[in-house]
């Protein structure tokens, strides 16, 4: 079979109105073997976000530790990011060609280690703090592009929906509890941050004891009927998935969407800490830990309900517009920005009416995470989805969250001036924080824009899926 099988598609299928997967060729797998691998992929990717934003929780910690101002602080999440951007391509490659499962493994085991080896490094020695959060992203990376194709190839129709929708729980929860777990640490040895990053990596250690003896990584194609191999070229799948323009408009969507995130999520417990030390006049240190449990305590709750809704408001509006996905993603997206505009803007004086925008705005955006999994799934063919999965990644934290904290950080700085007084920081860093609106809402726009395409797409996978399946048929014949 030559690697030119999707262009041949049209020839052997006629462009009917609606083709189905051909159902239940695949062979049967035990139900129990499949929840068992969902659940554990469930606990890496919450261990995966628990550990990203462990040191947001105790940012103000670290820069008094290694004396570094924001725009140094906001580098801290960018090198990760871009560390993490710059190799989802090669693992992409690699994702689609050999054992997902030893790549998850090798993985867990890299962001582990190097987690645990950055709690020591002494506060003359930045350069190295940042070199090895930059390593953990190598690590993260294996994993992030693989892990939502293992489930694709376990669940199919709306069962693929509410599985890829528990799988992105754990990025809010994760957040959330990374937060909460890093703040709280820290206090409980004496405000010393390192502590924080001791934590996560006990189950790191869990978690690959549980891949090696409990997951089954199950045939490319497998729930979609057609078992496939890998035939064609690295930059002829590239070349494919770029043709898809609902690809290209939900990553360019997230893109923005991710900018906006990525940039809350790490200065927005400062942005708080600020806000509420300006609002009572104090500077207490339990204040610091407080913000960080609340801001996780929502964080976990929005995050888990916007998922949920977001999944269950798509999978019944399938039944009347199979436009439903990027319809729901970007009219999610569009209707939190007023409440994000309003958490800037009376953060500082009214401090209750601000925690609940804040959870409005984080259900809205965080409602589109698993649809986006679950769009990728069915608009790229089992054979491709790794490396889409990667080229999504890279270009979402190239021009998303990997550049947003720094990019923020350093309007924050530039707007500061050098004032040395209270108010100015506060102000500074919400000026920066400004253009984070008006950013997702062009993501909004794209989302709403793929619509357009979204069922031709789908409706080329699933004949090019099934043309697979007939021409490797008649050659077994």
């Amino acid at each position: 079979m030559t690697e030119e099988v999707s262009d041949i598609t049209p020839m052997l299928i006629p462009n009917n109105e609606e083709l189905s997967l051909i159902p239940k060729i695949a062979p049967k797998r035990k139900k129990y073997k499949s929840i068992i691998t969902m659940i554990v992929l469930f606990l890496i990717n919450l261990l995966n976000f628990m550990d990203r934003f462990a040191i947001a929780g105790v940012l103000e910690l670290v820069q008094d530790y290694f004396h570094v101002n924001d725009k140094e602080a906001g580098l801290l999440q960018t090198v990760f990011v871009c560390s993490y951007m710059a190799l989802a391509p090669l693992f992409g490659y690699l994702g689609d060609r050999f054992s997902r499962k030893i790549m998850i493994i090798l993985g867990v085991s890299l962001w582990s280690m190097t987690t645990v080896a950055g709690s020591f490094v002494p506060p003359n020695l930045f350069w190295l703090f940042v070199l090895l959060r930059s390593l953990v992203g190598v690590g993260e990376a294996s994993y992030s592009c693989v892990a939502p194709t293992i489930i694709a190839d376990l669940f199919t129709s709306d069962m693929r929906t509410t599985m890829l929708a528990i799988f992105n729980i754990a990025v809010p929860l994760g957040g959330g509890l990374g937060y909460i777990v890093g703040s709280y640490v820290a206090k409980a040895f004496h405000d010393d941050w390192r502590w924080a990053l001791r934590v996560t990596p006990v189950f790191g250690v869990i978690c690959v004891i549980l891949l090696c003896f409990l997951v089954e990584e199950p045939p490319r194609g497998d729930a979609d009927g057609a078992q496939m191999q890998k035939r064609s070229s690295w930059f002829f799948d590239v070349k494919q998935v770029l043709k898809i323009k609902t690809f290209i408009l939900i990553t360019l969507g997230f893109t923005w969407v991710s900018f906006a995130l990525g940039s809350l999520s790490w200065w927005g417990p400062i942005f708080l800490q600020k806000a509420h030390r300006l609002a009572d006049g104090t500077d207490d240190p339990k204040d610091k830990s407080n913000v960080a449990l609340y801001f996780g305590m929502i964080t976990c709750g929005a995050g888990i309900l916007g998922v949920v809704l977001g999944s269950e408001i798509a999978k019944r509006y399938r039944k009347y517009n199979r436009r439903a996905d990027p319809i729901v993603c970007g009219i999610a997206v569009l209707l939190a920005m007023p409440f994000l505009f309003c958490v800037l803007l009376l953060a500082k004086d009214h401090q209750i009416l601000t925690w609940i925008f804040i959870f409005i705005a984080e259900t809205l955006m965080c409602s589109n995470w698993a649809l986006i999994s679950d769009m990728l799934m069915y608009i790229v063919i089992p054979t491709r989805r790794a490396t889409a999965s990667s080229i999504q990644i890279f270009i979402m934290h190239l021009f998303g969250d990997a550049s947003s904290p720094y990019i923020i950080g350093q309007i924050s700085d530039y707007f500061q001036n050098g004032a040395d007084d209270k108010l100015t920081p506060w102000i500074a860093l919400r000026n920066a924080l400004m253009i984070t609106p008006f950013v997702a809402t062009v993501g909004g726009a794209a989302f709403l824009f793929a619509a357009v395409f979204i069922i031709r797409d789908r409706r080329r996978a699933e004949q090019t899926i099934e043309c697979m399946y007939f021409i490797e048929n008649e050659s077994t014949d």
